[in-house]
């Protein structure tokens, strides 16, 4: 199996950056095992396409946006990675807990997460907003990780 590398919050995985087309992903890991493009109900126009990689054990996921010219173009925006071969940041392992993972987002000066239980699943969902991660944890620790990239400029204009 190939092994992408490091999660980085706000960059991306491995060689695979934040804002990268979908060309540009497929030049890095191949041909998807699937690939699934849909739009918001209440915006038709709005569309998100999604890669996944199965031997990768990572999703891909772009936002529809418009390059230089004014062309649409799907653009990297999130990545849920559940290979327990990564790491994030080169600091917290799969597997590991969320006290582990609380006091690291602490020393990056993040705010205390918000969250979530899956009442099916009794998975807990931490979710890192000012970081834009979601980190998800079952009875073994750590098991999937999920880091967006959010547009400050959009940000600045609310």
């Amino acid at each position: 199996m190939s092994k992408i590398g490091t999660i980085v919050i706000g960059q991306g995985v491995g060689p695979a950056k934040f804002g990268m087309t979908e060309e540009e992903i497929i030049d890095l890991f191949g041909k998807p095992d699937e690939r699934e493009e849909e739009a918001y109900d209440d915006d038709p126009d709005d569309k998100t396409l999604t890669l996944y990689y199965d031997k990768l054990m990572t999703d891909f996921s772009f936002d529809l946006d418009e390059d230089e010219d004014g062309n649409d173009v799907f653009k990297l925006s999130s990545i849920l990675c559940t290979n327990p071969e990564y790491t994030l940041d080169n600091k917290i392992k799969f597997g590991d807990s969320e006290e582990t993972l609380i006091k690291y987002t602490h020393n990056l000066k993040a705010a205390d997460p918000e969250i979530e239980v899956d009442k099916e699943t009794k998975e807990r969902i931490l979710m890192f907003d000012d970081l834009s991660l979601m980190a998800i944890f079952d009875s073994e620790g750590l098991s999937a990780i999920q880091i967006g990239y959010w547009d400050d400029a959009e940000d600045a204009e609310e």
